[in-house]
Protein backbone atom coordinates (compact mmCIF):
# COMPACT_ATOMS: atom_id res chain seq x y z
CA UNK A 1 0.00 0.00 0.00
CA UNK A 2 2.84 2.40 0.88
CA UNK A 3 4.73 1.62 -1.87
CA UNK A 4 1.69 2.37 -4.67
CA UNK A 5 0.84 5.81 -3.01
CA UNK A 6 4.59 6.21 -3.51
CA UNK A 7 3.83 5.80 -7.14
CA UNK A 8 0.38 7.72 -6.97
CA UNK A 9 2.26 10.72 -5.61
CA UNK A 10 4.84 10.51 -8.56
CA UNK A 11 2.14 10.62 -10.99
CA UNK A 12 0.34 13.65 -9.55
CA UNK A 13 2.63 16.71 -10.50
CA UNK A 14 0.00 19.20 -9.74
CA UNK A 15 0.34 18.88 -5.95
CA UNK A 16 3.19 20.81 -4.44
CA UNK A 17 5.74 17.76 -3.02
CA UNK A 18 8.13 18.32 -0.14
CA UNK A 19 11.91 18.10 -1.10
CA UNK A 20 12.22 14.55 1.05
CA UNK A 21 10.24 12.98 -1.87
CA UNK A 22 13.41 13.22 -3.36
CA UNK A 23 14.37 9.68 -1.70
CA UNK A 24 11.12 8.43 -3.21
CA UNK A 25 13.53 5.63 -5.32
CA UNK A 26 15.23 4.85 -2.01
CA UNK A 27 11.77 4.15 -0.19
CA UNK A 28 10.39 2.28 -2.74
CA UNK A 29 13.51 -0.47 -2.66
CA UNK A 30 13.24 -0.66 0.66
CA UNK A 31 10.96 -4.24 2.21
CA UNK A 32 8.13 -3.76 3.89
CA UNK A 33 5.28 -6.03 4.98
CA UNK A 34 2.26 -5.78 2.69
CA UNK A 35 -1.11 -4.51 3.91
CA UNK A 36 -3.67 -7.44 4.44
CA UNK A 37 -6.24 -7.36 1.25
CA UNK A 38 -8.54 -8.65 3.77
CA UNK A 39 -9.80 -8.67 6.88
CA UNK A 40 -7.80 -10.44 10.01
CA UNK A 41 -9.45 -12.63 11.91
CA UNK A 42 -9.85 -12.26 16.24
CA UNK A 43 -8.04 -15.72 15.80
CA UNK A 44 -4.89 -14.80 13.32
CA UNK A 45 -4.49 -11.35 15.26
CA UNK A 46 -3.74 -13.31 18.26
CA UNK A 47 -1.20 -15.66 16.89
CA UNK A 48 0.43 -12.75 14.71
CA UNK A 49 0.56 -11.35 17.99
CA UNK A 50 2.23 -14.16 20.11
CA UNK A 51 4.25 -14.84 17.47
CA UNK A 52 6.14 -11.76 17.42
CA UNK A 53 6.24 -10.87 21.25
CA UNK A 54 7.90 -15.10 21.17
CA UNK A 55 10.55 -14.16 18.64
CA UNK A 56 11.32 -11.29 20.30
CA UNK A 57 12.00 -13.26 23.50
CA UNK A 58 14.16 -15.67 21.66
CA UNK A 59 16.11 -12.44 19.70
CA UNK A 60 16.91 -11.31 23.39
CA UNK A 61 18.34 -14.48 24.65
CA UNK A 62 20.57 -14.99 21.63
CA UNK A 63 24.25 -13.52 22.33
CA UNK A 64 25.84 -11.13 19.85
CA UNK A 65 28.57 -13.29 17.90
CA UNK A 66 32.63 -12.73 18.44
CA UNK A 67 32.77 -10.45 21.71
CA UNK A 68 35.63 -12.37 23.52
CA UNK A 69 34.30 -15.02 26.21
CA UNK A 70 36.37 -13.25 29.20
CA UNK A 71 34.74 -9.75 28.59
CA UNK A 72 31.21 -8.91 30.03
CA UNK A 73 29.60 -6.32 28.71
CA UNK A 74 28.12 -3.73 30.89
CA UNK A 75 24.39 -2.25 31.08
CA UNK A 76 24.95 0.26 29.34
CA UNK A 77 21.29 1.67 29.34
CA UNK A 78 20.59 0.67 33.15
CA UNK A 79 16.92 1.37 33.92
CA UNK A 80 16.33 2.59 30.38
CA UNK A 81 16.01 -0.67 28.95
CA UNK A 82 12.61 -1.20 30.00
CA UNK A 83 11.66 2.21 27.59
CA UNK A 84 13.48 0.11 25.06
CA UNK A 85 12.87 -3.03 24.98
CA UNK A 86 16.36 -4.22 25.03
CA UNK A 87 18.77 -6.98 26.35
CA UNK A 88 22.23 -5.84 27.45
CA UNK A 89 24.56 -7.89 24.80
CA UNK A 90 22.18 -9.66 22.41
CA UNK A 91 20.96 -8.93 19.08
CA UNK A 92 18.34 -7.08 20.90
CA UNK A 93 21.14 -4.66 22.19
CA UNK A 94 19.44 -1.43 20.28
CA UNK A 95 15.61 -2.58 21.32
CA UNK A 96 13.35 0.12 19.83
CA UNK A 97 15.44 2.57 20.54
CA UNK A 98 16.19 3.41 16.47
CA UNK A 99 12.39 3.51 15.96
CA UNK A 100 11.62 5.83 18.61
CA UNK A 101 14.28 8.01 17.52
CA UNK A 102 13.57 7.87 14.30
CA UNK A 103 10.01 8.87 14.76
CA UNK A 104 11.14 11.94 17.19
CA UNK A 105 13.26 13.31 14.47
CA UNK A 106 10.97 13.20 11.49
CA UNK A 107 8.05 14.26 13.84
CA UNK A 108 9.95 17.12 14.77
CA UNK A 109 11.24 17.76 11.49
CA UNK A 110 7.09 17.81 10.01
CA UNK A 111 6.20 19.67 13.33
CA UNK A 112 8.69 22.67 12.87
CA UNK A 113 7.96 22.76 9.14
CA UNK A 114 11.60 21.85 8.02
CA UNK A 115 9.75 19.28 6.00
CA UNK A 116 6.71 20.12 4.24
CA UNK A 117 4.25 16.77 4.73
CA UNK A 118 0.93 16.79 5.41
CA UNK A 119 0.28 13.64 7.43
CA UNK A 120 -3.48 13.74 6.90
CA UNK A 121 -2.97 13.06 3.21
CA UNK A 122 -2.13 9.41 2.11
CA UNK A 123 0.99 10.29 -0.16
CA UNK A 124 2.11 12.35 1.85
CA UNK A 125 1.95 10.05 4.87
CA UNK A 126 3.09 6.98 2.90
CA UNK A 127 6.63 8.69 2.56
CA UNK A 128 6.80 9.56 5.85
CA UNK A 129 6.58 6.01 6.87
CA UNK A 130 8.85 5.21 4.37
CA UNK A 131 11.38 8.26 5.41
CA UNK A 132 11.13 6.78 9.10
CA UNK A 133 11.74 3.19 8.17
CA UNK A 134 15.11 4.77 6.49
CA UNK A 135 15.95 6.74 9.55
CA UNK A 136 15.45 4.29 12.05
CA UNK A 137 17.99 1.97 9.76
CA UNK A 138 20.92 4.94 9.82
CA UNK A 139 19.70 5.21 13.48
CA UNK A 140 20.75 1.75 14.06
CA UNK A 141 23.83 2.16 12.16
CA UNK A 142 24.93 5.42 14.50
CA UNK A 143 23.95 4.08 17.61
CA UNK A 144 25.49 0.50 17.26
CA UNK A 145 28.78 2.09 16.03
CA UNK A 146 28.67 4.85 19.20
CA UNK A 147 28.20 1.43 21.57
CA UNK A 148 31.18 -0.29 20.15
CA UNK A 149 33.28 2.77 20.50
CA UNK A 150 32.14 3.76 23.77
CA UNK A 151 34.83 2.65 26.62
CA UNK A 152 34.05 -0.22 29.00
CA UNK A 153 35.61 1.63 31.89
CA UNK A 154 38.95 0.05 31.22
CA UNK A 155 41.63 2.59 30.14
CA UNK A 156 41.89 2.19 26.47
CA UNK A 157 39.16 -0.98 25.79
CA UNK A 158 36.36 -0.57 24.00
CA UNK A 159 32.93 -1.30 25.37
CA UNK A 160 32.62 -4.60 23.36
CA UNK A 161 36.19 -5.01 23.43
CA UNK A 162 37.67 -4.69 20.20
CA UNK A 163 37.11 -1.71 17.68
CA UNK A 164 35.05 -0.78 15.36
CA UNK A 165 38.35 -0.62 12.49
CA UNK A 166 38.48 -4.49 13.10
CA UNK A 167 36.28 -7.06 11.10
CA UNK A 168 34.96 -8.02 14.38
CA UNK A 169 33.89 -4.69 15.23
CA UNK A 170 32.11 -4.33 12.00
CA UNK A 171 30.90 -8.06 12.18
CA UNK A 172 29.27 -6.80 16.04
CA UNK A 173 27.87 -3.73 14.30
CA UNK A 174 26.25 -5.83 11.58
CA UNK A 175 24.45 -7.84 14.05
CA UNK A 176 23.36 -4.87 16.28
CA UNK A 177 21.68 -3.10 13.12
CA UNK A 178 20.30 -6.58 11.59
CA UNK A 179 18.44 -6.82 15.49
CA UNK A 180 17.05 -3.27 15.02
CA UNK A 181 15.82 -4.62 11.59
CA UNK A 182 13.92 -7.28 12.96
CA UNK A 183 12.44 -5.07 14.90
CA UNK A 184 11.22 -2.62 12.54
CA UNK A 185 9.16 -5.75 10.74
CA UNK A 186 8.42 -7.10 13.59
CA UNK A 187 6.78 -3.91 14.92
CA UNK A 188 5.30 -3.44 10.90
CA UNK A 189 3.30 -7.38 11.22
CA UNK A 190 1.96 -6.60 14.75
CA UNK A 191 0.27 -3.39 13.40
CA UNK A 192 -1.00 -4.87 10.06
CA UNK A 193 -1.86 -8.34 11.06
CA UNK A 194 -1.92 -7.89 14.93
CA UNK A 195 -3.11 -5.62 17.48
CA UNK A 196 -1.41 -2.79 18.81
CA UNK A 197 1.53 -2.07 17.47
CA UNK A 198 5.07 -4.05 17.91
CA UNK A 199 6.49 -1.28 19.80
CA UNK A 200 4.60 -1.04 22.66
CA UNK A 201 4.00 -4.88 22.71
CA UNK A 202 7.96 -5.47 23.13
CA UNK A 203 8.11 -3.10 26.44
CA UNK A 204 5.11 -4.29 27.70
CA UNK A 205 6.65 -8.10 27.35
CA UNK A 206 9.98 -6.93 28.73
CA UNK A 207 8.91 -5.31 31.35
CA UNK A 208 6.23 -7.90 32.67
CA UNK A 209 8.66 -10.82 32.06
CA UNK A 210 11.45 -8.39 34.26
CA UNK A 211 8.76 -7.85 37.19
CA UNK A 212 7.89 -11.17 37.27
CA UNK A 213 11.46 -12.86 37.54
CA UNK A 214 12.38 -10.01 40.29
CA UNK A 215 9.33 -10.98 42.24
CA UNK A 216 9.69 -14.29 42.61
CA UNK A 217 12.84 -15.66 40.72
CA UNK A 218 14.20 -18.73 42.97
CA UNK A 219 17.73 -17.20 43.32
CA UNK A 220 17.51 -13.36 43.87
CA UNK A 221 13.48 -12.80 43.83
CA UNK A 222 12.28 -9.89 46.43
CA UNK A 223 9.66 -12.82 47.82
CA UNK A 224 11.92 -15.81 48.21
CA UNK A 225 14.56 -13.36 49.67
CA UNK A 226 11.85 -12.23 52.13
CA UNK A 227 10.62 -15.57 53.22
CA UNK A 228 14.52 -16.98 53.23
CA UNK A 229 15.44 -13.88 55.51
CA UNK A 230 13.15 -14.25 57.88
CA UNK A 231 13.28 -18.47 58.41
CA UNK A 232 16.78 -17.58 59.19
CA UNK A 233 15.77 -15.69 62.33
CA UNK A 234 15.98 -11.89 61.02
CA UNK A 235 13.44 -9.49 62.06
CA UNK A 236 10.27 -8.52 59.99
CA UNK A 237 11.77 -4.85 59.50
CA UNK A 238 15.31 -5.78 58.47
CA UNK A 239 13.92 -8.70 55.99
CA UNK A 240 11.30 -5.50 54.42
CA UNK A 241 14.26 -3.14 53.97
CA UNK A 242 16.73 -5.72 52.86
CA UNK A 243 19.58 -4.24 51.96
CA UNK A 244 20.11 -4.90 47.78
CA UNK A 245 19.31 -4.05 44.59
CA UNK A 246 15.40 -4.90 45.34
CA UNK A 247 13.53 -5.21 48.17
CA UNK A 248 9.96 -6.10 49.42
CA UNK A 249 9.35 -2.07 49.75
CA UNK A 250 10.32 -2.04 46.35
CA UNK A 251 7.70 -4.48 45.55
CA UNK A 252 5.16 -2.87 47.21
CA UNK A 253 6.52 0.79 45.47
CA UNK A 254 5.47 -1.80 42.26
CA UNK A 255 1.78 -2.67 43.38
CA UNK A 256 1.36 1.29 44.69
CA UNK A 257 2.38 2.49 41.13
CA UNK A 258 0.17 0.48 39.05
CA UNK A 259 -3.01 1.33 41.14
CA UNK A 260 -1.93 5.01 40.70
CA UNK A 261 -1.39 4.89 37.09
CA UNK A 262 -4.47 2.62 36.33
CA UNK A 263 -6.64 5.10 38.33
CA UNK A 264 -5.40 8.03 36.55
CA UNK A 265 -6.20 5.97 33.11
CA UNK A 266 -9.73 6.59 33.95
CA UNK A 267 -9.50 10.13 35.08
CA UNK A 268 -11.42 12.46 32.42
CA UNK A 269 -12.76 15.78 31.91
CA UNK A 270 -16.13 15.75 29.99
CA UNK A 271 -17.15 18.52 27.62
CA UNK A 272 -20.80 18.77 26.99
CA UNK A 273 -20.94 18.38 22.58
CA UNK A 274 -24.47 18.43 20.69
CA UNK A 275 -25.25 17.73 16.82
CA UNK A 276 -26.42 21.36 15.21
CA UNK A 277 -29.08 19.99 13.34
CA UNK A 278 -30.39 17.77 15.63
CA UNK A 279 -29.93 19.52 18.68
CA UNK A 280 -31.99 16.92 20.85
CA UNK A 281 -29.32 14.32 20.69
CA UNK A 282 -26.20 15.28 23.33
CA UNK A 283 -23.08 13.90 24.19
CA UNK A 284 -19.83 14.43 25.85
CA UNK A 285 -16.30 14.70 24.46
CA UNK A 286 -14.27 13.04 26.84
CA UNK A 287 -10.36 14.60 27.57
CA UNK A 288 -8.02 12.28 29.41
CA UNK A 289 -5.43 13.40 32.17
CA UNK A 290 -3.34 11.30 30.57
CA UNK A 291 -4.46 13.00 27.12
CA UNK A 292 -0.83 12.26 24.92
CA UNK A 293 -1.03 9.35 27.06
CA UNK A 294 3.05 7.46 27.47
CA UNK A 295 4.47 9.54 24.82
CA UNK A 296 6.36 12.29 26.51
CA UNK A 297 8.18 10.54 29.03
CA UNK A 298 8.99 7.65 26.29
CA UNK A 299 10.55 10.51 24.00
CA UNK A 300 12.38 12.17 26.95
CA UNK A 301 14.24 9.08 28.10
CA UNK A 302 14.86 8.61 24.25
CA UNK A 303 17.11 11.99 24.68
CA UNK A 304 18.11 10.59 28.00
CA UNK A 305 19.53 7.66 26.05
CA UNK A 306 20.87 9.03 23.37
CA UNK A 307 22.62 12.11 25.84
CA UNK A 308 24.24 9.15 27.70
CA UNK A 309 25.96 7.40 24.33
CA UNK A 310 27.39 10.46 23.19
CA UNK A 311 28.51 11.17 26.64
CA UNK A 312 30.57 7.65 27.10
CA UNK A 313 31.92 8.23 23.27
CA UNK A 314 32.98 11.60 24.01
CA UNK A 315 34.07 11.05 27.53
CA UNK A 316 31.75 13.72 29.37
CA UNK A 317 30.72 10.92 32.25
CA UNK A 318 29.28 13.69 33.92
CA UNK A 319 26.03 13.85 31.71
CA UNK A 320 25.60 10.04 32.63
CA UNK A 321 24.91 10.74 36.57
CA UNK A 322 21.93 13.35 35.22
CA UNK A 323 20.47 11.37 32.97
CA UNK A 324 20.29 8.32 35.23
CA UNK A 325 17.42 7.46 37.80
CA UNK A 326 17.75 6.06 41.10
CA UNK A 327 17.79 2.66 41.77
CA UNK A 328 16.13 2.82 45.40
CA UNK A 329 15.40 4.83 47.87
CA UNK A 330 18.64 5.01 49.57
CA UNK A 331 20.65 5.75 46.34
CA UNK A 332 18.21 8.67 46.19
CA UNK A 333 19.17 9.53 49.67
CA UNK A 334 22.95 9.25 49.05
CA UNK A 335 22.89 11.58 45.86
CA UNK A 336 19.92 14.18 46.76
CA UNK A 337 21.78 17.11 44.24
CA UNK A 338 21.76 13.81 41.37
CA UNK A 339 18.37 12.89 42.27
CA UNK A 340 16.54 16.24 42.60
CA UNK A 341 18.25 17.16 38.71
CA UNK A 342 17.40 13.82 37.31
CA UNK A 343 13.90 14.66 38.56
CA UNK A 344 13.51 17.84 37.15
CA UNK A 345 14.91 17.13 33.52
CA UNK A 346 12.70 14.15 33.08
CA UNK A 347 9.36 16.37 34.27
CA UNK A 348 10.08 19.40 32.41
CA UNK A 349 11.48 17.09 29.28
CA UNK A 350 8.04 15.54 29.67
CA UNK A 351 5.98 18.79 29.87
CA UNK A 352 7.80 20.26 27.08
CA UNK A 353 7.35 17.05 24.99
CA UNK A 354 3.16 16.90 25.77
CA UNK A 355 2.86 20.51 24.39
CA UNK A 356 4.72 19.21 21.30
CA UNK A 357 3.43 16.25 20.65
CA UNK A 358 -0.50 18.51 20.51
CA UNK A 359 1.38 20.31 17.68
CA UNK A 360 2.36 17.76 15.56
CA UNK A 361 0.26 15.20 15.67
CA UNK A 362 -3.33 16.80 15.32
CA UNK A 363 -4.27 16.38 18.96
CA UNK A 364 -4.26 20.37 19.41
CA UNK A 365 -7.19 22.55 20.27
CA UNK A 366 -7.91 23.96 16.72
CA UNK A 367 -7.44 20.12 15.03
CA UNK A 368 -9.96 19.29 17.55
CA UNK A 369 -12.34 21.95 16.49
CA UNK A 370 -11.53 20.98 13.40
CA UNK A 371 -13.00 17.58 13.74
CA UNK A 372 -15.90 18.34 15.62
CA UNK A 373 -17.11 21.38 13.87
CA UNK A 374 -16.60 19.02 10.27
CA UNK A 375 -18.95 16.48 11.89
CA UNK A 376 -21.50 19.25 12.71
CA UNK A 377 -21.16 19.12 16.71
CA UNK A 378 -21.02 22.30 18.67
CA UNK A 379 -20.77 23.13 22.21
CA UNK A 380 -23.96 23.81 24.48
CA UNK A 381 -24.18 27.29 25.49
CA UNK A 382 -21.51 28.53 23.09
CA UNK A 383 -21.51 30.60 19.28
CA UNK A 384 -21.21 27.87 16.26
CA UNK A 385 -18.34 29.21 14.96
CA UNK A 386 -15.29 27.01 14.98
CA UNK A 387 -12.70 29.78 16.64
CA UNK A 388 -15.12 30.29 19.79
CA UNK A 389 -14.69 25.71 19.86
CA UNK A 390 -11.08 25.95 19.40
CA UNK A 391 -10.87 29.02 23.19
CA UNK A 392 -13.33 26.39 24.83
CA UNK A 393 -11.14 22.91 24.03
CA UNK A 394 -7.84 25.14 24.47
CA UNK A 395 -8.70 25.87 28.39
CA UNK A 396 -9.31 22.39 28.68
CA UNK A 397 -6.84 20.64 26.23
CA UNK A 398 -3.49 22.49 26.27
CA UNK A 399 -4.08 22.40 30.72
CA UNK A 400 -4.54 18.99 30.83
CA UNK A 401 -1.82 17.71 28.39
CA UNK A 402 0.50 19.96 30.50
CA UNK A 403 -0.66 18.47 33.59
CA UNK A 404 -0.24 15.01 32.22
CA UNK A 405 2.99 15.15 31.11
CA UNK A 406 4.03 16.83 34.84
CA UNK A 407 1.81 13.54 35.70
CA UNK A 408 3.94 10.47 34.19
CA UNK A 409 7.14 12.78 34.76
CA UNK A 410 6.35 12.74 38.59
CA UNK A 411 5.16 8.92 38.73
CA UNK A 412 8.43 7.79 36.54
CA UNK A 413 10.90 9.57 38.80
CA UNK A 414 9.08 8.91 42.01
CA UNK A 415 8.69 5.29 41.21
CA UNK A 416 12.65 4.99 40.28
CA UNK A 417 13.43 6.70 43.65
CA UNK A 418 11.40 3.77 45.56
CA UNK A 419 13.53 1.16 43.68
CA UNK A 420 9.79 0.11 41.66
CA UNK A 421 10.70 -3.69 40.08
CA UNK A 422 10.64 -2.82 36.60
CA UNK A 423 11.24 0.67 36.70
CA UNK A 424 8.96 3.24 37.63
CA UNK A 425 8.79 4.15 33.35
CA UNK A 426 8.25 0.67 32.70
CA UNK A 427 5.32 0.21 35.15
CA UNK A 428 4.02 3.27 33.66
CA UNK A 429 4.16 2.85 30.19
CA UNK A 430 3.39 -1.12 30.97
CA UNK A 431 -0.25 -0.28 32.57
CA UNK A 432 -0.97 2.16 29.63
CA UNK A 433 0.22 -0.29 26.83
CA UNK A 434 -2.08 -2.96 28.53
CA UNK A 435 -4.91 -0.65 28.75
CA UNK A 436 -5.00 0.38 25.41
CA UNK A 437 -4.75 -3.31 24.00
CA UNK A 438 -7.56 -4.87 26.11
CA UNK A 439 -9.66 -1.73 24.50
CA UNK A 440 -8.54 -2.67 21.39
CA UNK A 441 -9.36 -6.55 21.97
CA UNK A 442 -12.55 -5.70 23.04
CA UNK A 443 -13.45 -3.84 19.92
CA UNK A 444 -12.02 -6.46 18.00
CA UNK A 445 -14.10 -9.19 19.88
CA UNK A 446 -17.49 -7.16 19.12
CA UNK A 447 -16.73 -6.31 15.36
CA UNK A 448 -15.77 -10.59 15.31
CA UNK A 449 -19.56 -10.94 16.89
CA UNK A 450 -21.12 -8.15 14.82
CA UNK A 451 -19.59 -8.10 11.12
CA UNK A 452 -21.40 -4.85 10.66
CA UNK A 453 -19.80 -3.24 13.28
CA UNK A 454 -16.63 -2.70 11.38
CA UNK A 455 -17.86 -0.82 8.53
CA UNK A 456 -18.90 1.82 11.89
CA UNK A 457 -15.37 1.71 13.02
CA UNK A 458 -14.51 1.97 9.48
CA UNK A 459 -12.17 -1.29 8.37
Amino acid sequence: MAKQSLVKAMENPEKPRSKIYALQPLLRRLPEISVPKRHITFKEKFIWTGVALIIYFVLTQIPLYGTPAEYKVNDFFGQLRYVFASQAGSLMELGIGPIVTAGIILQLLVGSKVINLDLSDTDDRAVFTGSQKFVAILMAVFEGSMLILAPSGVAGVPRYGVGLGSSAGLFILFQLVLGAAIVIFLDEIVSKYGFGSGVSLFIAGGVCMTIFWQAIGPVSGVIPTFAGNLAAGESFVTSFFATGPSNMMSLVATILVFFIVVYAESVRVEIPVAYGKYGGIRGKYPIKLLYTSNIPVILALTVFANLRIVSYVTGATWLVDYTSPPSSLAIAMANPLQTVIYSLLLISLAIGFAWLWLQMTGMGPRDIAKQLDDSGMLIPGFRKDIRVMEQVLRKYIITTAIVGGAFVGIISAGADIMGALGSGTGILLTVGIIHSLYEQIAREQVSEMFPAVRKIIGE
